[in-house]
């Protein structure tokens, strides 16, 4: 793709950001990567290849797969060619080889080339020859909202361009129907025009914090995809198979395979990698980058019991499991094709879309529970629209409105309430938006069902940080206003959750939108229910709850689950407006 200079609009609006080597920066002309060098293999130590054996599997035996299987990974999409649907989601990438073992005997699938059998379990390595990266399109992502809702992304678009910035729309995600129901997760994505690099897209992103308080995200597109030679070599080194940027393992007796070395999440505390094994088909194919990725083609009830204990303690109660069961699948649902647009799989396997850790998860109560509400998801009362079954670990005792936390528009299924036993305490009937009832709520502590669920943490209930003031103005040092003089928070959602943050520092004032950057921006925060105060000069911040606090609370779930309540009740309390209905 030839790079063009970026537009006049936007570089007017950089220079109305100040900050000349940013905007300077931002000027240059996008690199495209289609001309980069091959990526070198790191088996070229091993023998030199011998010729592919003979096939050894009719080609209709595989009928089973999509007809091409770039499609099925680049597609972002569910695939129904098996009945149920079937998700891509990511072992590994960035690789430059990748080392995996059939648990029975398998067959070799390459794109462009005929099946292989693999009659014989044993470990596996795969590499690439002749790889070339893919060609990407960076955006700064400026606001996106459900396609059917163009108000809100209209107002957005009014707002960036009045502070000189072009914009343009793209539409993702899709919608089709299942038994009646539909699947409508489309969403309109807010984009500043032009052409940039990842880099002056990120300048730009700094500048917006700086100047508006606000961080646009950094939307990748894909203009051509990776290209290369996938190739699966045998114990000595032998060549098995070759295929055109994808080869598939399948494993017809269902016995399933294992990948070496596959990264935990870095999310999490435990680091490192570990080998795991998984169900379904491993497709062995190139990421953006032009690195070998592993990718995991598996049925959506498949995934769950992998995924399900991956997100909630596997010792939970048995309702408490089917809840999470029923969130999961719907949340699976809703993100399809609108994550991982510029990857080669519709999800990642870490917290970012859900947790997924394959067999190593699986337990006899998740499996029950994926089992007992097989093809159940969550949809609307008035609309029957999937609802995106969104969770948290802990409210802190009071739910959020969806609009509150991402800026989309309002769901009747994902209100924020009170979430506490017996009558609704009058002290809290109208919610905690205020900072006096907010304080009052926290102080207080009243026993929430997440609170009290067997196991839950109390420092996650309730929590305290301090920040000297060194810290706090180390945090807060990319908003370019000097030294904190005074901190407060400015309106805050139904669970008191904080959507601005106000900051006078000795250069000037700013305002940081949006509950996440709140938290991300004061280091990591569990979460935007806090209230501020200042002792001795060091800066206290005392909040409640793990999480963005919409949607189904988990150790809520498990609270209500341990008192004696059916999943369904769960589900219908956190996501009230809304049915649980089996599409499949």
């Amino acid at each position: 793709m030839r790079a063009r200079p970026v537009r006049a609009a936007v570089l007017a609006a950089l220079a109305a950001l100040g900050g000349a080597a940013t905007a300077a920066a931002r000027a240059q002309p996008s690199t495209a990567p289609a001309a980069a060098a091959p990526v070198p293999s790191a088996l070229a130590d091993l023998p030199p290849p011998l010729p592919p054996p003979a096939p050894a599997v009719e080609p209709s035996a595989l009928e089973a797969l999509p007809g091409d299987l770039l499609e099925l990974l680049w597609g972002h999409r569910l695939d129904f060619s098996g009945g149920a649907p079937v998700v891509t989601i990511r072992i590994a990438e960035g690789r430059e080889w990748i080392a995996f073992a059939p648990r029975g005997p398998a067959r070799l699938a390459p794109r462009g080339g005929a099946p292989v059998a693999v009659p014989v379990a044993g470990r596996l390595r795969a590499r690439l020859r002749d790889a070339r990266p893919a060609s990407i399109a960076f955006y700064p992502l400026l606001g996106q909202i459900e396609s059917r809702d163009r108000a809100v992304i209209d107002r957005a678009r009014v707002a960036w361009e009045g502070r000189g910035v072009r914009t343009r729309m793209r539409t993702v995600g899709g919608i089709y129907g299942i038994s009646g129901k539909v699947i409508d997760n489309r969403r309109s994505l807010l984009l500043a025009d032009g052409t940039w690099t990842e880099a002056s897209a990120r300048a730009f992103a700094d500048e917006a914090f700086a100047r508006w308080g606000e961080r646009p995200d950094v939307h990748a597109e894909v203009v051509a995809r990776p290209s290369g030679t996938v190739e699966v070599l045998g114990p000595e080194g032998e060549i098995l198979a070759a295929g055109d940027a994808v080869v598939a393992l399948e494993i017809p007796g269902g016995e399933g395979f294992a990948v070496d070395q596959v990264e935990r999440d870095p999310l999490r505390a435990s680091r490192g990698t570990e080998e795991r094994s998984y169900r379904g088909r491993l497709l062995l194919t190139l990421d953006a980058t032009g690195r070998l990725a592993a990718v995991n083609a598996v049925a959506l009830e498949e995934l769950l019991r992998g995924l399900v204990p991956s997100e909630m303690p596997a010792g939970s109660p048995t309702e408490a499991l089917k809840a999470q069961a029923v969130t999961a699948r719907s949340n699976v649902l809703a993100q399809i094709g609108t994550r991982h647009l510029a990857d080669p799989h519709a999800l990642c396997s870490e917290v970012h879309c859900q947790a997924y850790r394959g067999d190593a998860a699986h337990t006899p109560a998740t499996d029950a529970a994926v089992r007992a509400t097989s093809g159940e998801a969550l949809f609307g009362r008035a609309d029957r629209r999937l609802v995106d079954g969104v969770y948290s670990a802990m409210c802190g005792g009071h739910g959020e409105d969806n609009e509150f936390v991402w800026g989309n528009v309002p769901d009747a299924s994902l209100r924020g309430r009170l979430d506490l036993p017996g009558a609704p305490s009058a002290s809290w009937a109208d919610g905690l938006s205020s900072e006096p009832r907010l304080r009052r709520f926290l102080e207080s502590a009243p026993p929430a069902w997440c609170g009290r669920a067997p196991g839950a943490r109390p420092d996650r209930y309730r929590w305290e940080r301090r920040l000297s003031a060194a810290e706090l103005d180390a945090l807060l040092a990319p908003l370019g206003i000097g030294s904190v003089r005074a901190l407060s928070a400015g309106d805050r959602g139904v669970s008191g959750r904080a959507r601005t943050l106000r900051v006078q520092g000795e250069r000037g004032s700013a305002a940081i939108q949006g509950e996440l950057r709140i938290r991300n921006a004061l280091g990591n925060l569990p979460s935007a229910m806090f209230v501020l105060s200042r002792e001795d000069g060091t800066w206290v911040l005392r909040g409640g709850g793990w999480g963005h606090g919409a949607g189904m609370c988990q150790w809520g779930a498990i609270g209500r689950a341990a008192a004696g309540q059916g999943y369904r009740d769960i589900l219908g309390a956190y996501f009230s407006g809304a049915d649980v209905a089996r599409i499949y």
